[in-house]
């Protein structure tokens, strides 16, 4: 029993020794070991990094993408929400037809839209609140007239209320696929006495937006989306891709959308951003086991032969000192040592060569240094990265001659220790997992970003430092790629300038500096004058290619300091800090004005762009950001007011303005709606026989509130906002049907004039909609001229030409308006198929008192007569006007001579007297 009990404690020390034999015994070759998988590890895990960190990168970028393209579709639904809500608030829900034509072709467009559905809110019942649908506009049997929009449960019924409430777009959550209506969403906004309802099918909207008709087995990525609104841990889940559930990669971003909050989801499609290791960093780690295990085995080797020597060495000292009486087994012994040393010493050699293709077969830089940083080893790799050659460094150089001096300085001054010091006091700071990232200096000045990872080598025996082993990896390219993605978040893709993001960061930077030193600060809002006609008629490459060309010309006009970055569109800020005057800004908006007033090559094109600028001044005209851009923004549009291609500061006046514009431009909404526009006709006069050779159609808008509009006013803004599209689609269709009147009564059969703006000019779509107005009015075409500025032909004239001539080929006749005013000639007119030119008014009213005025258009009138085209006058008043137009030939005339332009009715009038004149043989000053 005593045996027994103290079985253990014998044992336990017998197996201690056997463990420290085994260590002194095989230390060299367990050291060996330790440091060459401590290096292979080290690598693979460098590598790993390196290659996920790219892949991670890329996943992100490219979800990033397709979330963006999403949030871009959900605004434009929220638009055509608010756009059919605002209509409804100001024409009201007029009939179901005009409804389906409104909202028909959203839904055609958008095959995502199911339904939209106009609805009567019904207080008077008992709550919950009621709403019977008016209209609906659906390919599905449901919703249906009559059907009360809260039907759907207690969802619907909070979305409608809250819509209610806030007066904004709200949607609900996901609802189920048993609904009557199929799997969707609904938004819900308040238009006026009534609530609109928009039903989307999430599903179809997620596959048409995210992947935009991509064949399935192409995509390498999912999207899963979650409703976040209530409580993001219960999320709910509203849409998700039916491949694709790696969630190792994912990607999340968060959208607002309508009241509600979705958290979009990416994940990698299996086989696609793959995070596990590449075969290359597979094959180098197995690699570097193989040869850890090989080297370690062969020192163990060696060892345990070496162990058998010395035996045997002893042995035969031993049988010599006993019998000292064989000589000759004596020299056999001793012949025998020296075969086992010279086999030793083959052995230690192998072991080197072994080493020496592990340092030169390696993709990382090695490098062994002693205890006091002095380079011993200096492989193949290192010398590629470092620019140095191993004869040149071992014995010579320390590690801290290839790192940069600032990375240096930065690293002694966080220690507190100088020289390799500071580095190995850098590398123990972190985890042992964990490499520095330095920048490395070659010789030829080039620096090298790496990851270096600093192991120390110790002694098996004692546990002495013996040296360091340094692997260093370079990561330029993983630098390159966090640069990109850094570059691609604060600047826009297309310029190259900064965007809104980084504006606002530098901006709000530069007012701290200007209210920290009571500096000044200038903030110039530029906008391309009629931008959208470049796009319009050339396309949106060419519009990109000159939002660039325009860019760069910038870059030539401000400081280094100064900062030009693109909100978006065709619009531009300019910061200028530490401004010493008002006048240094004028002088940077004369610059860009100057510099934009060369044409642009553009595809083959020579445009010309102006720019609209306003200046706002910190702090006379605000202490925040976004007050200095709101204040620049208004002096722009007063720069609009004022001709375009110049500059204002800002006033407080034109914030008043800039309200009053924005009133202007919604009575000019609601005048289309409620037929406000008139058409006031002049006739236009043969200055020799005096007949009647045609009629202008000019536009008057009567307010019922004001009475009649200056055109001057109101024909800007609706230039601006395009409203002069369907007010000009108004006046030709008016035109058309009031001449057709007046030749079916036999009261006058001459052309009628109407002016096209030059927003109606850039539609694709003008020559179509006056055939088809032609056909719908039976006038025919020769009675119809068009009339276009001179600015407006000079504008393009390659596509002018090529939209002329085709108008030509319709047979409707080509005037130019207030010719004189732009910057063409005659002769250069002539490549165009122009039937009649107008002089204008300018040049008309002082030709009887100024002689230049005179001599220019007595040569408008001679030169137009020598390329065939027909010459009218305009603003004519007087008779002595009319003498010396007469004695220059001109063709015709209109004016206050003749008539004052007038209403249909009072034209009517006219028209009538004069048939009676030559009923019954009166003179007149014209006839039909």
């Amino acid at each position: 029993m005593e045996a027994a009990s103290h079985e253990p404690a014998t044992r336990t020390p017998r197996v201690i020794r056997h463990l420290r034999r085994l260590v002194k015994h095989f230390g060299l070759a367990i050291a060996l070991a330790g440091v060459l998988a401590a290096a292979t590890e080290t690598v693979y895990k460098s590598a790993l990094d390196a290659q996920r960190d790219r892949v991670y990168a890329e996943f992100q970028l490219a979800a990033g993408q397709h979330i963006g393209t999403l949030r871009k579709r959900l605004d434009a639904v929220l638009d055509l929400q608010r756009l059919l809500s605002d209509h409804v608030d100001v024409a009201g829900a007029g009939t179901a037809r005009d409804f389906e034509q409104i909202s028909g072709s959203l839904i055609r467009v958008h095959t995502f839209i199911k339904a939209i559905a106009l609805a009567d809110i019904d207080n008077t019942s008992t709550p919950p609140v009621r709403f019977p649908t008016r209209h609906v506009s659906t390919h599905a049997t449901w919703p249906r007239p009559g059907t009360d929009l809260a039907m759907e449960g207690h969802v619907a019924q909070e979305s409608l209320q809250a819509a209610l409430r806030t007066g904004q777009v709200v949607a609900t959550p996901l609802l189920s696929p048993e609904a009557e209506n199929g799997e969707g969403i609904r938004l819900f906004s308040p238009a006026g006495d009534h609530i609109l309802g928009i039903y989307m099918h999430l599903s179809e909207l997620a596959q048409s937006t995210l992947w935009a008709g991509m064949d399935p087995d192409a995509r390498n990525m999912a999207f899963t989306i979650l409703d976040a609104t209530d409580d993001p841990r219960t999320a709910p889940e509203v849409y998700r891709d039916t491949i694709g559930d790696n969630f190792e990669t994912a990607y999340v971003e968060a959208i607002a959308f309508a009241a509600r909050r979705w958290l979009i989801i990416a994940t990698p499609t299996p086989n696609h951003f793959e995070l596990a290791p590449s075969a290359s960093i597979a094959r180098q780690r197995a690699t570097g086991w193989a040869i850890t295990i090989l080297a370690a085995l062969l020192v163990a080797f060696l060892q345990t032969r070496n162990s058998v020597i010395r035996e045997r060495v002893r042995s035969s000292t031993a049988e010599l000192a006993a019998t000292n009486r064989i000589l000759a087994d004596t020299n056999a012994t001793l012949q025998a040592e020296v075969a086992q040393r010279t086999a030793s010493e083959a052995a230690l050699r192998a072991s080197t060569v072994l080493q020496q293709a592990i340092l030169h077969s390696a993709d990382y830089a090695i490098v062994l240094t002693d205890t006091d940083g002095i380079v011993r080893v200096f492989n193949p790799a290192a010398e590629n990265m470092l620019g140095g050659t191993a004869d040149m460094v071992n014995g010579q150089r320390t590690p801290i001659d290839f790192i940069n001096r600032d990375a240096m300085a930065r690293m002694q001054a966080a220690t507190g220790k100088h020289g390799f010091a500071a580095v190995l006091e850098t590398a123990r700071g972190l985890s042992s997992s964990e490499p520095v990232e330095l920048e490395l200096t070659r010789p030829d000045g080039r620096n090298v970003p790496a990851a270096v990872s600093i192991s120390p080598l110790m002694d098996a025996q004692d546990g002495r430092i013996t040296g360091y082993l340094a692997i260093a990896s370079d990561i330029t390219r993983r630098k390159a790629a966090e640069t990109r993605i850094l570059h691609l978040a604060h600047f826009d893709p297309l310029t190259d300038l900064p965007n809104r993001s980084l504006l606002g960061i530098r901006l709000e930077s530069a007012l701290e500096a200007a209210g920290r030193f009571d500096q000044s600060l200038a903030v110039l809002f530029l906008d391309l004058d009629r931008f959208k006609n470049v796009n319009d008629s050339l396309g949106h490459q060419a519009g990109d290619a000159l939002l660039k060309a325009v860019s760069g010309r910038f870059q030539h006009c401000v400081r280094e300091l100064d900062t030009v970055a693109r909100m978006g569109g065709d619009e531009f800020i300019v910061v200028l800090p530490e401004l010493e005057s008002r006048h240094q800004a004028a002088e940077v908006a004369e610059r860009i004005i100057e510099a934009l007033g060369a044409p642009f090559d553009i595809k083959g094109h020579r445009l010309t762009v102006t720019p609209s600028i306003g200046i706002a001044i910190y702090p006379d005209d605000g202490s925040t950001a976004d007050i200095l851009i709101q204040h620049a923004d208004a002096a722009m549009y007063h720069a609009k007011d004022a001709g375009r291609n110049n500059f204002q500061f800002y006033e407080s006046r034109l914030s008043t303005l800039v309200s009053i514009r924005l009133t202007l431009e919604n009575r000019l909404r609601r005048a289309l709606e409620r037929h406000e526009f008139e058409l006031y006709y002049q006739p236009q006069v043969d200055i020799v026989s005096g007949d009647f050779i045609g009629v202008e159609a000019m536009l008057r808008w009567r307010d019922p509130d004001e009475g009649l509009v200056d055109p001057a006013q109101f024909i800007p803004v609706a230039e601006d906002s395009g409203l002069i599209v369907p007010i000009g689609a108004w006046v030709l269709r008016t035109a058309c049907t009031q001449l057709q009147a007046w030749r079916r009564n036999h009261l006058i059969d001459v052309p009628i004039a109407v002016n096209l703006s030059a927003r109606q000019f850039d539609e694709s779509s003008l020559l179509d909609s006056v055939a088809d107005i032609l056909e719908e009015t039976g006038l025919p075409a020769n009675r119809l001229e068009l009339e276009l500025t001179e600015s407006l032909i000079m504008r393009n004239p390659e596509l002018t030409a090529e939209v002329l001539d085709a108008a030509k080929a319709l047979g409707v006749m080509i005037g130019v308006d207030d010719f004189g005013t732009g910057y063409s000639s005659l002769a250069y007119l002539k490549r165009f198929p122009i039937d009649r030119l107008k002089i204008d008014r300018s040049f008309i009213a002082d030709i009887e008192t100024e002689p230049d005025d005179a001599a220019i258009a007595e040569t408008i009138i001679a030169m137009a007569h020598t390329l065939r085209i027909q010459v009218l006058a305009e603003g004519v008043e007087t008779a002595g006007q009319l003498r010396m137009l007469r004695r220059w030939a001109c063709d015709a005339y209109q004016g206050y001579l003749c008539s004052h332009p007038l209403p249909a009715d009072e034209m009517n009038a006219m028209l009538n007297g004069l048939r009676a004149a030559r009923l019954f043989g009166l003179p007149d000053v014209g006839h039909a």
